[in-house]
């Protein structure tokens, strides 16, 4: 009889692949570590290939492991669609959304087409808003679902992915060798303002706040103007907004953790289906 491939293992290998590690890897799928290089381990002799081999003290997959890796997105994005059509929420009432603007044009078409397929009958009521602002209403159930920015390991919520946050200044209008830094940033409470400011202050870089908005769009056009410069996930960069190269002399900044939240009320079954088919998607190439 011929092998059959585990989605459970095709899932392990995806989540080795995006999260680097075994032990990042384990807490994407819940398993320990060891149960991840387990299963990667079985995956092997099931296809009879070599998926992984050490470089130094770390973990890499072999061009076969890359080359698996790529049918199993396909595989399981296959998966979670044949799952959703035979298995739809039989939600049809109102499930309140949240997200930063940042997210909207590579996350919120993607959730409303999980939605389309999970909960077709669901009326989604959408609230644009900081990380900083949802939080609080998805503790308090005003929010059932909530895309957010988070720091390091977060201690709730499913990771879609991890994105390095760049310094953005225009591409027209150099800024970064001005004495005193004008900084176009998101109000208090954002991680990427919280970023800016203590990495400029830590590096004794002169700099002010120039500008303060919650919109996206409006302090990328302060950047691309070449008022200010920002900070900001490395996708939201538009055309004339360029990221500063390393050898202008900023200093690093902390890599994002995007993260599906949920309200304790909301509907369990669907939001793990959805957060998977989600990250699923989200992470195939071209996405």
């Amino acid at each position: 009889m011929a092998a059959l491939l585990d989605p459970d293992q095709l899932r392990t290998l995806v989540a080795f692949a995006d999260s680097g590690s075994c032990r990042a890897a384990a807490s994407w799928v819940h398993r320990t570590p060891s149960a991840v290089s387990l299963q990667l381990a079985k995956l092997a002799q099931t296809v009879s290939r070599q998926l992984t081999r050490r470089e130094g003290r770390r973990l890499v997959l072999t061009d076969d492991g890359h080359e698996l890796v790529r049918h199993a997105r396909r595989i399981l994005s296959a998966h979670s669609e044949a799952l959703a059509r035979f298995t739809a929420s039989g939600l049809s009432g109102p499930l309140r959304v949240g997200l930063p603007d940042d997210y909207i044009p590579s996350l919120l078409p993607l959730m409303l087409a999980t939605l389309a397929r999970e909960a077709p009958h669901a009326r989604v009521e959408v609230l644009c808003a900081p990380s900083a602002e949802l939080r609080p209403l998805l503790a308090a159930g005003e929010l059932d679902l909530a895309i957010l920015s988070a720091q390091a390991e977060p201690q709730v919520g499913v990771v879609l992915r991890r994105e390095p946050v760049v310094w953005a200044v225009s591409s027209q209008h150099g800024l970064q060798g001005a004495t005193d830094i004008p900084l176009a940033l998101f109000p208090p409470g954002c991680i990427f303002r919280n970023w800016a400011l203590a990495a400029l202050t830590q590096a004794g870089r002169e700099h002010h706040i120039a500008m303060t908005s919650r919109s996206m769009p409006a302090v990328q056009s302060a950047v691309a103007s070449g008022f200010a410069i920002s900070v900001l996930p490395r996708s939201c960069l538009v055309p004339g907004v360029d990221e500063l190269p390393a050898q202008a002399g900023f200093p690093p900044l902390p890599v994002v953790t995007i993260v599906l939240a949920t309200s304790p009320a909301a509907d369990g079954a669907l939001t793990g289906k959805l957060a998977e088919a989600m990250r699923s998607r989200f992470l195939q190439p071209g996405s």
